[in-house]
């Protein structure tokens, strides 16, 4: 019967006994040998070393093979007869290295079944720590697409959703570089549509980003894809069949000027359409080279021959995932943008209804939208202060914006007469008040003539030319008077400051009577004529600013009946607010300190600024820059204004920024 109990006697059986075939030897030393199980198929080779007493006596000797024995597919077999093997304290050994002992000399059969069961054990054991590689990677890519779910559904900046897009799959199927497309048009024939090229990254070059069109045809492989609603993946591009045979069915010709022109290999390509919720193709993912494992970047030439293989079934269907991920959040953007555009042009439209009915006020709203914004963006980027805490998102500043372009919506609902008026009087009173003051002058020129006929019939001719003379000196004098008057009337008429002595003249003018042509007693001017000239500023009477304050009220009851929905609900609450004052003196709900918001406070300055600065109200002329911030200084001084956010809008210099893009 055959033994073994030394190396030499393993060597040989391994040389000559055919039962040993699934066996060779690979290394050897003193005292032990590695022998390769070349009849199992295995990841890696599965190797078991058989090592004598003069290796496993020796714990410097015997260290390296433990070593090895923790790794995966090593297994180390301990050779002696019973008496060394009880003394060599075996439970002393690491309790997680492949380890087990034979007696010796050793017959072929148990030798045989030895090695069969230890090598079926380390195979066993590569399998259970591949599938637990595979279920780490599963779980950890499975987290992956979980967390790309989350981003998705949260972004709603279009070319940010791209970049996480491309960005993922590309880390995903660990593609060299990508991009993603954009399908545009809502043609029903598919193949009139474009395609819009609209972000990219490659790990290798620095490339630069461009955006181009191009039609959707069956020529290209972004197009093909589009057309098609599959996947595309191609191996090799460089190794493409004619057009039409072989390995190239779709008829595919590779244009090969970017590559040259940026040293690159356009090699492996995966290309997957991202399909929208109706069933329609709106983008594509192509992602380009897909490394191979231990590659990190693609240099040399010979790095895309060696560094590149084909996009496996693994990667499709990761990537077929996100793309149905990406074509729902994609949709759900795209749609977004459709109803923010259109109700940006909703808002854009009801501030040019604004502006038709007060012509005067023409782009007083885009530039308080402006400012405002500007403001809020000062104020996130103070650090001191009472606002350093204070910081407004992107949604803050749109909602701020639409408060601003929508904050005196509500002059839709104020008289148009009362909302356009210039002056004092309207126009029709003005030239009633002129016309009548022509009656009174033909009443007196008359009453002149009247006299002279009578002194004429009455009077001797010797006392004739006096009199005339003195008539004629009377009338002169009435009719200048009565110019004077009209010169002082048209004055007053004016939006200026009304000074105490012309406020009297004014009652001493209405106080004056004429006689009509039925000898009727009339004063010079109305109750109505005489109170309105004598405003003291600007052009409304008290019951006419009251109608024009309520358009606050009326911007608030509108903008309240339309749903902003959660990021944009305070639009009504900001825009019915910017003419309430710190003190209470504001309107139209008299508001206190903090109970108007931060964003009102911000508008009202805004408000003020842009009324006293303006060049295009017709009744007044732009008042200089400094004089503006003397008044609004002014008013913080009286506790009316906020005197912190004022002093941001001075700092930041708010009047001088460029309008920010929301």
């Amino acid at each position: 019967m055959a033994m073994v109990g030394s190396p030499d006697d393993l060597v040989a059986a391994v040389s000559h006994d055919r039962r040993m075939a699934g066996y060779r030897v690979r290394r050897q030393g003193d005292g032990w040998i590695e022998l390769e199980v070349v009849a199992q198929r295995a990841r890696m080779p599965v190797l078991l070393i058989m090592a004598w007493p003069e290796v496993w006596k020796d714990p410097l000797q015997l260290h390296p093979h433990l070593v090895r024995a923790r790794s995966g597919n090593y297994g180390l077999i301990l050779v002696g007869n019973d008496d060394e093997l009880e003394a060599a304290q075996l439970e002393l050994l690491p309790a997680d290295a492949d380890l087990t002992a034979v007696t010796s000399p050793i017959g072929m059969t148990r030798l045989l079944l030895t090695l069969r069961g230890r090598g079926d054990a380390i195979v066993q054991r590569m399998a259970c720590a591949g599938i637990d590689l595979e279920l780490e990677r599963s779980r950890h890519e499975n987290e992956m697409m979980m967390k790309i779910g989350r981003l998705l559904s949260q972004e709603r900046d279009i070319k940010k959703l791209l970049a996480i897009i491309l960005r993922h799959a590309c880390e995903v199927t660990n593609a060299d570089a990508g991009s993603i497309y954009i399908v545009e048009g809502h043609d029903e024939d598919i193949s009139k549509r474009k395609v819009r090229f609209e972000v990219s990254q490659n790990d290798s070059r620095d490339l630069p980003s461009i955006s181009r069109v191009m039609p959707v045809s069956g020529a290209s492989i972004v197009g093909q894809c589009v057309l098609s609603s599959d996947r595309i993946n191609i191996p090799n591009l460089y190794a493409l069949d004619p057009p039409g045979t072989g390995n190239n069915p779709w008829g595919f010709i590779h244009d090969r000027s970017f590559d040259d022109q940026n040293r690159y290999q356009t090699r492996s390509v995966l290309a997957v359409p991202m399909i929208s919720a109706r069933n329609e193709v709106i983008g594509v993912i192509q992602l380009i080279n897909k490394r191979a494992k231990g590659w990190i970047q693609l240099d040399l030439p010979s790095d895309f021959e060696d560094g590149v293989v084909p996009f496996d079934e693994i990667s499709e269907t990761y990537i077929f995932a996100l793309a149905s991920q990406a074509g729902i959040a994609l949709e759900n953007v795209l749609l977004y943008g459709e109803v923010k555009n259109l109700f940006e042009r909703f808002v854009k439209a009801a501030v040019t209804a604004i502006e038709s009915r007060d012509p005067t006020t023409s782009g007083h709203s885009e530039r308080v939208a402006k400012l405002t914004v500007n403001l809020a963006i000062a104020v996130n980027e103070t650090d001191t202060g009472h606002f350093r805490e204070v910081r407004f998102s992107e949604d803050d500043l749109t909602q701020i914006n639409y408060a601003g372009l929508l904050h005196d919506f509500g002059k839709v609902g104020v008289r148009e007469h009362v909302l356009v008026k210039a002056k004092k009087l309207y126009e029709h009173e003005r030239e009633l008040i002129l016309q009548r003051f022509q009656l009174i002058k033909r009443g007196y020129k008359i009453e002149g003539l009247e006299s002279k006929v009578r002194y004429l019939t009455e009077a001797s001719r010797e006392q004739v030319a006096a009199e005339l003379a003195t008539i004629d000196a009377t009338m002169a004098a009435k009719l200048a008077e009565l110019d004077d008057i009209i010169r002082f009337i048209l004055t007053s008429n004016e939006p200026t400051v009304l000074d105490h002595g012309q406020f009297e003249r004014i009652a001493e003018i209405a106080g004056m009577q004429w006689r009509d042509d039925d000898g009727r007693l009339a004063s010079f001017l109305t109750s109505r004529e005489a109170g309105c000239l004598q405003i003291r500023l600007g052009s409304l009477t008290e019951q006419e600013r009251g109608d024009i304050n309520k358009h606050v009220e009326y911007s608030y009851a509108f903008l309240n009946q339309i749903p902003w929905g959660r990021a944009l609900r305070d639009v009504p609450a900001i825009a019915g607010s910017h003419h309430e004052k710190l003190d209470g003196t504001g309107y139209p709900l008299q508001l206190r300190g903090d109970q108007i918001p931060v964003p009102a406070r911000m508008m009202a300055i805004s408000d003020i600024y842009d009324a006293l600065t303006a060049s295009d109200r017709p009744y007044k002329r732009a008042m200089p820059h400094d004089k503006a911030l003397d008044i609004l200084a002014g008013d913080v001084k009286r506790g009316q204004l906020d005197a912190n956010l004022f002093g941001i809008f001075l700092a930041a210099e708010v009047w001088d920024r460029p309008p920010r893009t929301l």
